[in-house]
């Protein structure tokens, strides 16, 4: 079963023991706060402004897009900028949390009662892979966002899909009320290879954070190597690369022959 992460700058949250009965996962303190980028590509110059607006409201976020382009990158920036950053940002799958487990007896993971939101009490909860939760879990996502609405919880709730949930709506496989609930805001980030300008910059960025300082420059030749990558692993991908260059002895000037395959060859 997959971890849930609490992400929180500041210290672990007391609920996390309890939150780790309840649903036999454990949690854990991200030690580094988001960066962030400054960004070449216009659409992500957009949508970074756009993050930025929607960090001053409560209101639910969904973020679309291919399997890792930074999904949940882009929750936490909402998050580190909302007046919620100093509470915990809490992340979770939806088959872990809220849909392997959700019958039609609630009290394993009602989420308006578990341990979880307890955790992620006047913080942010990210439900990654919203499509996959089961109808019951469906219908306690819609009360817990009833009650949210009252003040009864003090959570704020994104969720995050690789597929066109509108279509999953309109074959009967997900709620339209609570679609259009959890669709009050809604991004789209584009695939890497549909932002090739911002490749070079995220390398040296992810890079230097690797090594723990700056990060050797590339070739005009390594450059347009990563450029033309198609990168179907997407952002995810491009930090693995970077991790693999990290653990190597690097040379002033980063050649094709120095990138692992199947970049380098």
């Amino acid at each position: 079963m997959r971890n849930y992460l609490v992400f929180n700058t500041l210290q672990k949250s007391s609920g996390d023991e309890d939150t780790g009965r309840c649903f036999a996962l454990s949690a854990h303190v991200n030690p580094n706060p988001i960066m962030s980028l400054s960004w070449v590509n216009d659409a992500m110059c957009q949508l970074d402004d756009e993050i930025r607006y929607a960090s001053q409201s409560d209101a639910c976020v969904m973020l679309t897009g291919e399997s890792g382009v930074g999904k949940r990158f882009a929750a936490d920036m909402i998050h580190q900028a909302s007046r919620r950053r100093r509470a915990p940002f809490v992340v979770v799958n939806g088959t872990d949390a809220l849909g392997s487990r959700a019958t039609e007896d609630t009290s394993i993971t009602d989420p308006v009662h578990s341990g979880l939101l307890r955790t992620a009490h006047t913080g942010t909860l990210l439900i990654q892979e919203i499509e996959n939760i089961t109808a019951p879990a469906q219908e306690q996502l819609l009360h817990f966002i009833d009650r949210a609405r009252t003040g009864a919880t003090d959570v704020r709730l994104m969720t995050a899909t690789s597929v066109n949930l509108f279509e999953r709506v309109q074959a009967g496989e997900f709620r339209d009320d609570l679609y259009y609930r959890l669709n009050v805001i809604h991004f789209v980030i584009p695939p890497l290879r549909e932002r090739p300008e911002d490749i070079p910059l995220m390398f040296h960025h992810y890079l230097s954070l690797h090594i723990q300082t700056e990060a050797p420059r590339l070739s005009t030749a390594a450059r347009q190597r990563l450029v033309e990558y198609p990168w179907p692993g997407n952002v995810r991908e491009l930090k693995t690369i970077t991790r693999k260059l990290s653990a190597q002895e690097l040379p002033d000037v980063i050649e094709p022959e120095h990138l692992p395959c199947p970049i380098g060859q």
